[in-house]
């Protein structure tokens, strides 16, 4: 069972040198794309170490709907469902900006298990930013996150869980889909640009700071939005990638 977990040899050599996640991390991280694979079982690796981006929305549209479909049989009013499906989705946005600063974010530990978490969890992403495959969760990563808030909301909120955990979940395929698009896409509307500016300064500009993903609110009320060049046009010639210029 262990053997389908056993690291790669780049990947522990990577680990060992990793010196946690920099403010300004060196220049040459601007052109790693495609890091190298954690897991030396192929199987393994493929499906809960890396995901092409569409995955998520296999993975949770059906949990929206299904969540939906149980809140209107519930007998809820729709106004209800509605006001409840907004509130999940802001809610979520709170969640993305606790996990990013309070947790991906914590400096490294001595533990060498803490230290390997850490690492997989954010660490190799500001080392390898533009890695397709890892822009997005993988399962072994969401599904675990996505029972534990269902659990969560199911204690506190009950009768009301079903439309406020669909608004959750739709947060978070907003959260991963904006990510992915930030390093890969090319913004033509002014809202798009400004994420894609906003979220690459947090990766070459201020890593303590630019926490949302999906939405800059939180850094606004709790003091982390800093940027000053996030309405700034992107560089010419620079189409896609982390084409963060300063």
């Amino acid at each position: 069972m262990f053997g389908l977990l056993e690291t790669t040899q780049e990947w522990k050599d990577a680990l060992a040198a990793w010196p946690g996640i920099q403010d300004k991390p060196p220049k040459e991280y601007r052109k790693r794309s495609k890091g190298f694979p954690v897991l030396k079982n192929r199987f393994m690796e493929k499906w809960f170490g890396t995901s092409h981006w569409a995955m998520p929305g296999v993975w949770f549209i059906p949990v929206i709907v299904g969540c939906l479909y149980l809140a209107d049989t519930s007998g809820m009013d729709r106004l209800w469902t509605v006001g409840l499906f907004f509130a999940g989705a802001v809610a979520w946005t709170f969640v993305e900006y606790i996990l990013h600063r309070w947790l991906f974010h914590l400096p490294p530990v001595s533990n060498p298990t803490l230290r390997e978490i850490q690492y997989v969890l954010h660490g190799y992403h500001h080392e390898f930013p533009d890695d397709p495959g890892r822009l997005v969760a993988p399962p072994a990563l969401s599904w675990p996150l996505a029972v534990i808030l269902a659990v969560v909301y199911w204690m506190i909120f009950g009768e009301y869980t079903a439309a406020l955990y669909a608004g959750t979940v739709a947060g978070y395929l907003a959260y991963d889909w904006m990510h992915y698009y930030t390093h890969h896409g090319v913004p033509q509307n002014a809202a798009g640009k400004f994420m894609r500016r906003f979220h690459l300064e947090h990766h070459f500009k201020t890593a303590d700071g630019q926490f949302g993903l999906s939405s800059p609110l939180w850094d606004y009320f709790l003091g982390t939005f800093w940027t000053t060049n996030a309405w700034a046009k992107p560089s010419k010639g620079n189409k896609r990638g982390s084409d963060y210029t300063g």
